[in-house]
């Protein structure tokens, strides 16, 4: 080796030759590095591009889902299948996002017929039952948010993605779904917005293979399995990885594939860069180093040894660096997101286009000025120096900027600290992500949530939490406030007369009307239909009796204008006091509500103070209050079968109950008859009670273990039984389902019932007693006319009304009208029972008249029907043992 160092030493030539090969061969080790590198920036660049994309339709899922959730607790609620269809449509979709790109937002029954559709008003034309998503959900209730393939709908929305989720029944079952069509538009305006190169791509395909959508946009391709492919590789197991794929199955162009799944949903994102793309710039590197290499050995020739290969050090040093800022600044630019890099005081000093695009500053405006100074002006600039102090390496927050045309933008602001070789902070790195559309959205939905969409104003839910407000500070502090409840008197005149346009117009005129006559800082809120309600916050009953004579004045003298015809329009109203001893919000609301019928009770067009005396009103706020009870308690099987023994004074061991019902309230108490029933008789719900009763009671005597059947059971009919043609008919199908004997039932019906319908009542008598069941007239003499209906219609018992019977004892009169009652009926071949028996000398006295049974509190008071049923059961048992 000595002799060569020697030859080298005496030949500058050969020693620059050697000094050539060996700069050569480390610019092609260097070219190779830079092949890499160009590789690795690729692949960052993508990611970063990947997850920008993914964050944007990860949020846009995330609402599509809270979108569809809250449809699903909305019908969930135990009164919504109660309310009238359209309301229930209203209360479905006019309290949800519905974003730009959303094509449709619809809710199925069980039988995937679509019964609410958000673009369409009759969707019964809507056939979705051989869809995947809806067999998906019907066949796997495990199945959460469930991502379709594409879909192209048949009713010109276009293309679509389908978001749904299952409704379950309470016991589990498939009840049907709610879903989200969510436009491709979407999808493919966000991917055309990036940069992919020349033929680069972007894809959104399910976790398992099914291509959603790509850009470029081929409809052939949507729903293709790509799952075998490269560009499927790895997505099964990892979140997100880079890859260089071989020719494309679906355009037959390599690339470098770049994925990552979108947030926790069964979708990725995937970007493919061309391979030329990826390598472009190395190339122009690389055919770049080699020209330098050649004209550095052709200066090494014609320069001495020793200062070439210094002069070679410094160009190589100062070209890689150029060769670095290249490539630096060929990422920014190619970014699609706003990027700015900062100094350590925040000084700006390189921005992208992008950025200039989304805040409207040129990169010469923005040098030398600071980033915060785009904060808003009500907002606090961001603190990096949590990041400048070490303590993280990245920060990312939502912040509200604005433009260089005075508009505000809200960007998710992500922030990167770069260091020098020493480790030292050299600058910052910011990314700016426009996402002003999803903040809107978001603001829309909260709005919507607490807002009528009609009039602008605050709906009952956001009312009643602010009247919940105005009483904690009542019982907090002291102080008093006035509720108000304002209830329109001719809007269903306009609207029967003009139509509901003409109606929702007068509201929307009323709604922007009402803040002019009351105080700043009252607060108005619209109850539903034409009712509104006001919290005047800090004032008197006085003063708020005189600021609502106002408005009711004004109210009064408006003329609403429709087409050709004018209305006078007028309002009634009921205040009420706020004050610390209020029980709650649903009693103030009540007691408004009662005040506010009292005025139009006494006239309308006036203002009413709620007063405790105010009892006819009460009583009948209380019978709508258990009317509504009656239905829920039907529905929640909260009603109660009890049983009052009637003694035979025949044979006392006979077992003869008369079935009595009572209703369970919420609070496990229990309502009486007295209560309820008049109620129900009002509100037209006796009919489903005796339907109830009927079935129930034959339903425990067909279960229960009893010995033999000679218990008798009395059950009451109502006029509306008696009057329905079908409730004979559900009488015969329940004893045929029972198998109870139809000799065991008597049933007791009022002169009442058969004045309301004397034809059918007499068919349905008559077809009861054809079978075997027996007939009793209930409360015999308590009408003019009494002794008229035995002759017209034939019964097997009479029951001597309970108001002869409970005095008896002390006046002669009544004494005489039961012994009367009792001869007359026995003639007539039936039997008589004697109610109200209240104490023992009454009972001697029916007994000795011959009576044939005898019923009331002085031989048995009513008991739970099973307990009675079970005593029954033993009794007869042991006689039969006996």
């Amino acid at each position: 080796m000595s002799w060569l160092k020697r030859a080298l030493a005496r030949n500058p030539v050969a020693n620059v030759l050697v000094l050539a090969v060996v700069f050569n061969l480390l610019g092609a080790a260097l070219v190779l590095d830079e092949r890499q590198s160009a590789l690795e920036h690729a692949k960052a660049s993508s990611s970063n591009l990947v997850a920008a994309v993914a964050r944007d339709i990860s949020r846009n899922i995330e609402i599509i889902d809270l979108t569809i959730q809250k449809i699903i607790d909305r019908i969930d609620q135990p009164d919504f299948s109660d309310l009238p269809p359209d309301l229930r449509r209203q209360l479905i979709f006019d309290q949800v996002a519905t974003a730009r790109y959303f094509a449709a937002i619809g809710v199925t029954d069980a039988n995937s017929r679509v019964i609410y559709q958000s673009r369409m008003a009759d969707p019964s034309i809507l056939r979705v039952a051989n869809f995947d998503y809806v067999k998906v959900h019907r066949e796997r209730p495990d199945v959460g948010l469930y991502v379709s393939v594409p879909i192209k709908s048949p009713h010109g929305f276009g293309w679509g993605i389908v978001f749904s989720r299952r409704i379950s029944g309470a016991d589990g079952s498939f009840a049907g779904i709610v879903y989200v069509a969510l436009s491709l538009d979407y999808f493919t305006d966000l991917f055309r917005r990036m940069d992919l190169g020349s033929e680069g791509s972007m894809s959104l395909m399910r976790t398992d293979g099914k291509l959603l959508v790509r850009e470029p946009f081929n409809e052939e391709q949507l729903g293709a399995n790509v799952s075998l492919a490269d560009l499927r590789r790895g997505h099964a197991n990892v979140r997100s990885a880079s890859f260089l794929s071989g020719p494309s199955p679906l355009d037959g162009i390599p690339r470098l594939f770049t994925f990552t799944q979108v947030g926790e949903f069964p979708v990725a994102i995937s970007v493919g860069r061309t391979i030329k793309d990826v390598y472009a710039a190395w190339w122009r590197r690389a055919v770049t180093i080699g020209v330098i290499l050649m004209v550095l050995t052709a200066a090494m020739i014609a320069l001495a040894v020793s200062l070439r290969r210094e002069f070679g050090r410094r160009r190589a040093a100062h070209q890689e660096a150029l060769h670095n800022e290249a490539l630096f600044r060929g990422a920014m630019k190619g970014a699609g997101i706003g990027t700015a890099l900062l100094s350590l005081d925040g000084t700006v000093f390189k921005v992208n286009p992008a950025f200039c695009r989304l805040f409207g500053y040129t990169e010469e405006d923005m040098l030398s000025r600071t980033a915060a100074d785009l904060t808003h002006p009500d907002d606090e600039a961001p603190d990096d120096g949590p990041l400048l102090r070490g303590e993280t390496d990245f920060a990312e927050s939502e912040r509200r900027y604005l433009r260089k045309d005075g508009t505000e933008v809200w960007v998710l602001r992500s922030v990167s600290l770069v260091r020098d070789e020493a480790g030292k902070p050299a600058y910052l790195i910011v990314q700016f992500q426009d996402i002003t559309s999803r903040r809107e959205a978001e603001d829309r939905l909260r709005y919507t949530a607490t807002h009528d969409e009609l009039t602008g104003l605050l709906n009952r839910s956001a009312f009643e939490q602010r009247l919940d407000e105005a009483l904690a500070e009542s019982r907090e502090i002291g102080i008093r406030h006035a509720l108000a409840f304002l209830d329109l008197d001719r809007l269903k005149i306009i609207n029967d007369s003009a139509g509901h346009v003409a109606g929702d117009s007068l509201l929307r005129s009323v709604a922007g009307a009402l803040p002019g006559y009351l105080r700043d800082g009252d607060i108005i809120g619209r109850l539903g239909g034409d009712e509104f309600g006001i919290i005047l916050l800090g004032c008197s009953l006085d003063d708020a009796t005189a600021i609502l004579e106002r408005l009711n004045a004004a109210a009064s003298a408006i003329q609403f204008r429709w087409e050709d015809r004018s209305y006078t329009v007028g309002a009634s109203i009921g205040v009420t006091e706020i004050t610390p001893a209020s029980r709650s919000p649903s009693a103030l609301l009540a007691q408004a509500d009662i005040a506010c019928l009292t005025a139009k009770m006494a006239g309308r067009n006036r203002v009413s103070i709620y007063r405790p005396e105010q009892s006819d009103a009460v009583d009948r706020h209380r019978e709508i209050a258990v009317a509504a009870g009656i239905a829920q308690a039907i529905h929640e099987d909260r009603l109660r079968l009890f049983a009052q023994r009637i003694v035979a004074f025949a044979d006392p061991s006979q077992e003869r109950y008369e079935i009595l019902v009572r209703l369970v309230d919420k609070d496990g108490s229990l309502v009486l008859p007295s209560v309820f029933i008049p109620a129900a008789e009002r509100y037209d719900l006796v009919g489903e009670i005796d339907r109830w009763v009927v079935w129930k009671a034959l339903t425990v005597v067909g279960q229960a273990d009893m010995p033999d059947r000679r218990i008798r059971l009395h059950l009451n009919l109502s006029a509306a039984s008696l009057g329905d043609p079908a409730f004979l008919t559900y009488v015969l199908d329940a004893i045929e389902g029972t198998g109870v004997p139809p000799e065991i039932l008597v049933f007791e019906i009022t002169e009442t019932a058969l004045v309301s319908n004397m034809t059918l009542a007499t068919l349905a008598v008559g077809k009861l007693r054809d079978i075997g069941c027996q007939i009793a007239l209930d409360d015999f003499g308590s009408g003019l006319s009494s002794f008229n209906y035995l002759r017209q219609f034939p019964v097997d018992m009479v029951k001597i009304d309970g108001s002869f019977v409970r005095s008896m004892t002390t006046s002669n009169v009544d004494h005489h009208i039961v012994k009367s009652i009792h001869q007359i009926v026995q003639e007539l071949g039936a039997q008589t029972v004697a109610e109200f028996v209240e104490d023992p000398m009454t009972f001697a006295m029916v007994r000795s008249m011959g009576i044939s049974f005898a019923q009331g509190y002085a031989i048995h008071e009513p008991q739970p029907f099973e307990a009675v049923l079970s005593g029954a059961g033993a009794r007869m048992e042991t006689s039969r043992s006996g």
